[in-house]
């Protein structure tokens, strides 16, 4: 049997990830985007409080209620199912935001392709916030509404077979609060390490921190700030799945990766160490763009190819495939208003 060869096993070819998108390179002389004004993550967290998403056109094939928490708090889910769907598998998606800000319509538009592309039911979940709300709250939050969703009860409402697949996924920080969940999992720029969880054999390929430190969208200023708001317990197993007593999840693990990420060595240490486990991974890299920056900026062709492979990620989950005719229909959908 042949051995998988590693891309990312030198600090040199990390390193070359770092090096600008060409198409991303011409955004500031175009004058599609100023970097240099580009918001800090502190003022986009307050211009989210200050500017909540609205509700959005209601469709036939989504809805909204209210689920209970541990504490009596009520978190609203919005969930997305085919018309002519009368139970098919669950995808869970998560919302991202530093833990600071996030909405469950933020997914919208990637639910909306995921559950006509694959006839899923995909339903999006929140969580409180910090800094009122620090950790372990988020992941408390995120384990009750699952909890909630597989429920008999519940899952014949929802129109659920766990048995056709159970697949929980998300950004950044939604990508962290599904790291530790029991199903297969879709971790796109997710926030796995610290510098006191990194593993030894793995801390020279752990730079990121440090050459990305003054990268568009998160920077070290915002990993302060999101940690410090956060205020995890960084040595627990609901804060990072490296914290796993006994070993890593078997489960499928798609990981999506930005090149001027702080976080990219996070999710390329996590990959290879599920893969040393026998972990069935799918990685995807996206050199030279910041954290998020496909989502951010969507006209990049690069974040075209990031739309592709998050929907190809999910058909891989599920063992399935479909035509180009109808990735192409859901990559449309992708890119429409929620």
């Amino acid at each position: 049997m042949s051995v998988q060869k590693d891309p990312y096993s030198s600090v040199e070819a990390v390193r070359e990830l770092t090096n600008i998108d060409l198409n991303m390179a011409k955004m500031p002389k175009d004058g599609s985007i100023d970097a240099k004004t580009f918001p800090s993550f502190k003022a986009m967290v307050q211009m989210f409080r200050e500017h909540p998403p609205s509700p959005g056109p209601r469709l036939k094939t989504k809805w909204s209620r209210y689920v209970k928490m541990r504490d009596r708090h009520t978190h609203k889910i919005r969930v997305y199912k085919p018309d002519d769907l009368a139970e098919g598998p669950l995808v869970v998606l998560i919302c991202g935001g530093g833990f600071c800000m996030g909405h469950y319509s933020h997914f919208g538009s990637y639910s909306r392709a995921i559950a006509s592309l694959y006839g899923a039911t995909v339903v999006n979940i929140s969580y409180r916030l910090a800094p009122e709300f620090k950790f372990p709250m988020a992941p408390n939050d995120v384990w009750d509404s699952i909890t909630w969703m597989v429920e008999p009860e519940n899952a014949k409402e929802l129109g659920l077979d766990l048995d056709k697949g159970f697949i929980v996924g998300g950004m950044s920080a939604g990508a962290n609060l599904s790291a530790f969940q029991i199903s297969g999992m879709w971790l796109n720029v997710p926030l796995l390490f610290v510098d006191e969880i990194v593993p030894d054999d793995q801390r020279e390929l752990w730079i990121a921190r440090e050459q990305n430190a003054e990268a568009m969208i998160i920077n070290k200023g915002s990993m302060d700030f999101i940690l410090s708001s956060y205020n995890p317990y960084v040595t627990s197993p609901d804060f990072s799945p490296a914290n796993q007593q006994g070993g890593h999840t078997g489960l499928p693990t798609h990981i999506q990766v930005c090149g001027q990420d702080p976080l990219r060595d996070d999710d390329l240490i996590y990959e290879r160490i599920l893969r040393k486990h026998g972990v069935k991974t799918k990685l995807d890299v996206y050199p030279g763009v910041p954290h998020a920056g496909p989502y951010f900026f969507p006209t990049l062709p690069i974040a075209v190819k990031h739309n592709m492979d998050v929907l190809k990620g999910f058909g891989w989950f599920f063992g399935k495939d479909a035509s180009e005719e109808q990735y192409q229909l859901a990559l449309k959908i992708m890119t429409m208003p929620t």
